[in-house]
């Protein structure tokens, strides 16, 4: 994953450093603004659906509370009618002799409870109907004692009971129609012609109450309200003759399982917000259904007008984008411009002031910049000029007539004497000593090189000096390919020969060690020779010549040093740790640097 996300981002990478800065800035500035509106966009549609989910279901439980108070006063009213016909009229009655007045009183009762009752019945306890309001009579073959709503009076008479909805068919109707109804039944004592003996009152609720109450209630759209009872067995729903014939299914059995409150599920893959709340009294759930996608679609207007608004400011944001860029990538392309010029020729530095604070700095900075690159320029080519000088002046006392003049004098006097091992040493270091000199008119040289080259100077002086001195070279291996100038070490090996072996009466020494220490080349020339004092090392650092014989090219401590600062820089150089009588120790300094094969190409042939 990290793989592919990294050569996302480089296939990005590769593809705006192939365009220009305008575009670059503006379809960053587009992209970034249109992915913020997008998350905002997005967000505040997210946080609106989620703020609306919250506020309906907040409403549906304070809607559920509404149905709720509704329904108990219903079942209230429904109990007093059923409280009135027993304890008022039926229960001192003689419900034989008194019947004209019974009926008289149920009919009066019935009338002023029509809206929410269609039958109130009396049935003894065999089943026989021994009066009812409206008048009514049973239908044939019909028995009341296998009516569930008879025998739960009959098993439990100190309760009063609900049945389920059922379609009520015990009573003859006009044309043979039948209502739904919910009943509500007791067992009584009824006094029939003197005897006291058990009953039933029956009160059946006009089931359009319940529906009426219930459909009044705004659950959004497509929502609904049902009942069931306290065992979970569907008391009503607006399509309770669809469930019942099996066309249509409802999720009561998740339903009875929920707590009090509102909770999401998902019923035939849709998902719903359902409500829930028990009756006191009867133990009736309200069930609240409204259906999240339909809820949603009514977000429909205020996402069109939030993306149109979204749409209109990624346009005004493209533009806005667009001028900017312009006016920050115009200058610089200008700048761009003045640089290509420069490139050509450097004299041509007129660089326009222009664009914001930053780009204005820039280009005063070029310009300042273009004026020091002049300056520097004319310093290189004059520091070019003293260091071919220097070079030359190097060169030249490598040719020293005078110490040519002793040396073939030297080789001259070896072979008359018959020493011709001898002589061919001296010629041999002579010839290679030239070589390295000139190295194909290279200033650079491998450190190798280098140490050759003061090698055969000192085969030579060796025998010239007859053995007076002895010397030892010793150099770290893996900075022997290193670059440096040429003719940096002989001559100071040259004024430790002639300024300290020309004064010692014993045998003299000269160490050469070349190492590398951290990022920098060190080459300590070290002789027992007299040594120096505290002035004679001023002398020598302010690059006045110390001599006290006129032996030796020359060169000297200030030619080598001038060449080393010239051409690294004065952080490299030259130092002198002598005392008197002690020795004198010169360390050369120069940065560590690989021979390059241009070096190496224009080197020693």
């Amino acid at each position: 994953m990290k793989r592919k996300i990294k050569q996302l981002y480089t296939s990005i990478t590769q593809f705006f450093q192939r365009k220009g800065l305008q575009f670059t800035l503006l379809s960053t500035f587009t992209v970034v603004s249109i992915v913020a509106i997008l998350i905002v966009t997005v967000g505040y549609t997210r946080q609106f659906s989620l703020k609306m989910e919250e506020t309906t279901r907040k409403n549906n439980v304070d809607l559920l509370a509404q149905v709720n108070l509704n329904l108990d006063d219903y079942v209230h009213r429904l109990m007093g009618v059923s409280n009135t016909a027993y304890y008022k009229i039926l229960k001192d009655a003689d419900i034989v002799k008194n019947k004209t007045e019974v009926d008289r009183e149920l009919s009066l009762l019935y009338s002023a409870n029509e809206s929410i009752v269609s039958t109130i019945a009396i049935f003894s306890s065999d089943g026989q109907l021994i009066t009812s309001s409206p008048a009514n009579q049973l239908r044939e073959g019909a028995n009341a004692t296998e009516e569930s709503w008879f025998k739960q009076a009959n098993e439990q008479i100190e309760n009063v009971h609900f049945s389920k909805p059922y379609v009520d068919n015990l009573f003859l109707t006009p044309n043979n129609t039948y209502h739904w109804v919910v009943s509500l039944s007791r067992s009584i004592q009824i006094i029939n012609n003197g005897e006291v003996e058990r009953g039933v009152l029956l009160v059946n609720m006009n089931f359009s109450g319940i529906e009426k109450i219930s459909t009044n209630v705004n659950f959004g759209e497509g929502g609904y309200i049902y009942l069931m009872t306290q065992d979970g067995q569907l008391l009503y729903h607006p399509r309770q003759q669809l469930i019942y014939s099996g066309l249509m299914l409802e999720n009561t059995h998740n339903a009875s399982k929920y707590a009090e409150g509102s909770h999401l599920e998902t019923f035939q893959n849709e998902n719903r917000i359902v409500t829930l709340k028990t009756m006191g009294y009867t133990g009736w759930k309200i069930i609240g259904v409204t259906p999240i996608d339909q809820m949603q679609s009514g977000l429909f207007d205020n996402q069109l007008l939030l993306w149109s608004i979204a749409l209109m400011v990624s346009l005004l944001l493209f533009s806005v984008n667009a001028v900017i860029s312009a006016k920050i990538t115009n200058p610089l392309r200008q700048l761009e411009e003045a640089v290509f010029r420069m490139e050509q020729d450097l004299t041509d530095i007129d660089i326009p002031i222009e664009g914001t604070y930053e780009i204005q700095h820039l280009s005063k900075t070029l310009a300042t910049m273009a004026q020091t690159m002049q300056r520097l320029m004319k310093d290189i080519v004059k520091q070019q000029e003293q260091l071919r000088k220097k070079e030359m002046t190097a060169l030249q006392q490598q040719i020293n007539p005078h110490f040519l003049y002793n040396t073939l004098d030297s080789t001259i006097w070896m072979i008359e004497s018959g020493r011709l091992e001898g002589a061919i040493t001296m010629i041999t270091s002579l010839a290679r000593l030239f070589r390295i000199s000139l190295s194909k008119g290279s200033n650079i040289i491998s450190l190798k090189d280098e140490i050759a080259h003061v090698q055969s100077y000192l085969q030579i002086q060796e025998i010239r000096y007859r053995n007076k001195f002895e010397y030892s070279i010793t150099v770290d291996p893996s900075i022997e390919d290193a670059a440096t100038i040429k003719l940096i070490v002989q001559p100071l090996v040259e004024n430790a020969i002639y300024h300290g072996m020309d004064y010692m009466y014993e045998e003299g020494e000269i160490q050469i060690r070349a190492y590398r220490f951290e990022e920098d080349i060190y080459i300590d020339i070290e002789d027992n020779g007299p040594g120096m004092t505290e002035e004679q090392i001023t002398t020598l650092r302010q690059k006045k010549q110390v001599t006290t014989r006129k032996k030796g090219s020359g060169i000297g401590f200030s030619n080598v040093e001038e060449r080393i600062q010239l051409f690294y820089g004065k952080a490299y150089g030259l130092e002198v740790y002598s005392e008197p009588d002690e020795g004198t120790l010169i360390r050369i300094r120069i940065p560590f640097q690989p021979l390059s094969e241009e070096d190496f190409d224009e080197g020693i042939d």
